[in-house]
């Protein structure tokens, strides 16, 4: 594990300004969500986390390397699980360690250990077509997961399921982190969903993004469903909301 270093990130596409003087720093193993409204820049800002962007000014730094390109410490899990339909659910899971070059025999155990750990044991043959859409985002996490980054990181993996399936995938995604304890920096639209997740919630602000707020998460682990539905949960969303609420209101968005 490894922490992440975000420091002072501006970033602009032309003239608009994305993203102004975005700091902070996940620590290792700790759980990062990060809310805000639309166009607030928190997708832009995990792709420059992974390297995939390059900010105009600040940097970022994943241990003490700072990151100037594609990171081999990170794992990116997008919202749509791009799994390949004509290849089974093992060979999807293998596909980041056949892109990192690692010898597929060797790390066979490992492998289906991991389909093990995310449910899909008795899956490995199975093809996309045949997975419901929870099951698809497994092979998604088995697949980030098997290259062991120190960092993983998560835009919006579960908007795509239903509410139950999406509740279940929560529970799930902190059952598999309580035995990885991966860095995990996770971007979601759903405030209830950042809270039960978190040990930090960074909310954003928009045009530019900057980090509104930065709430510790007082909930112990580990976690069950019910936590949602207390009082002080609720008090925590509800801050989180006027937050939200207050940006998009400054910059005309209601």
């Amino acid at each position: 594990m490894k922490n992440v270093s975000v420091e002072y990130i501006t970033k602009f596409f032309g003239e608009i300004q994305v993203l102004s003087d975005v700091s902070f720093v996940a620590q290792e193993g700790q759980f990062v969500t990060i809310v805000g409204p639309s166009g607030c820049g928190k997708t832009t800002l995990l792709r420059i986390i992974d390297g995939l962007e390059n900010p105009d000014y600040g940097q970022v730094r994943i241990g003490e390397r700072i990151v100037s390109g594609p990171a081999k410490e990170c794992a990116f899990v997008f919202q749509a699980d791009s799994l390949m339909p004509w290849r089974t659910v093992y060979d999807n899971a293998k596909l980041g360690m056949e892109l990192r070059g690692l010898d597929i025999q060797e790390y066979k155990d490992r492998l289906m250990e991991l389909l093990r750990l995310v449910g899909l044991a008795g899956f490995e043959n199975h093809y996309p077509r045949q997975l419901s859409g929870g099951m698809r985002q497994r092979v998604n996490l088995a697949r980030a997961l098997a290259v062991d980054p120190d960092v993983l990181l998560m835009d919006e993996p579960f908007a795509a399921l239903d509410a139950q399936t999406r509740e279940i995938m929560q529970t799930e995604l902190l059952r598999i982190w309580s035995t990885q304890r991966k860095t995990v920096v996770f971007i979601t639209h759903q405030l209830d969903e950042a809270v039960y997740l978190a040990d930090r919630v960074l909310v954003m602000g928009r045009k530019p993004g900057v980090i509104a707020d930065d709430i510790d998460i007082p909930f112990d682990r580990p976690r069950e469903l019910s936590l949602k539905r207390t009082e002080d949960f609720g008090k925590l969303v509800e801050r989180i909301w006027g937050t939200i609420e207050g940006a998009i209101r400054e910059t005309g968005g209601i």
